[in-house]
């Protein structure tokens, strides 16, 4: 898979907080919009709030998903699973500074 990078500049400037919201996404979801906050012109920092956005609506879909008898309680435990899979590697690409979405929803861009 052909992989790129953002500009190194920008990756060094504000990596500390755009990795430091990536993990604390694994945990807490919502923090999604920490490198919004303090990375205001950052593309990286975007980019990886864009994706924590990603993984906090899948959280929210594993939520929905577990209302419904029998097939939630079956599917709402592969989501789940799989956000937390999301969630960990979006958390080693920040770490690298590669622009790579998620899996499934990684192209979807709602912050720009």
């Amino acid at each position: 898979m052909n992989e790129t990078y953002f500009d190194q500049s920008d990756v060094q400037q504000n990596k500390n907080m755009v990795l430091l919201a990536a993990i604390l996404q694994i945990f807490i979801p919502i923090l999604f919009f920490l490198p919004l906050v303090c990375c205001q012109n950052s593309q990286y920092g975007k980019f990886y709030a864009n994706q924590g956005l990603l993984i906090l609506l899948m959280y929210i879909a594993t939520s929905v998903v577990l209302i419904i008898p029998i097939l939630g309680w079956i599917a709402s435990p592969i989501i789940g699973i799989a956000t937390l899979v999301f969630a960990i590697m979006n958390a080693v690409n920040a770490n690298k500074g590669i622009r790579k979405g998620i899996p499934i929803l990684g192209g979807v861009e709602l912050i720009k």
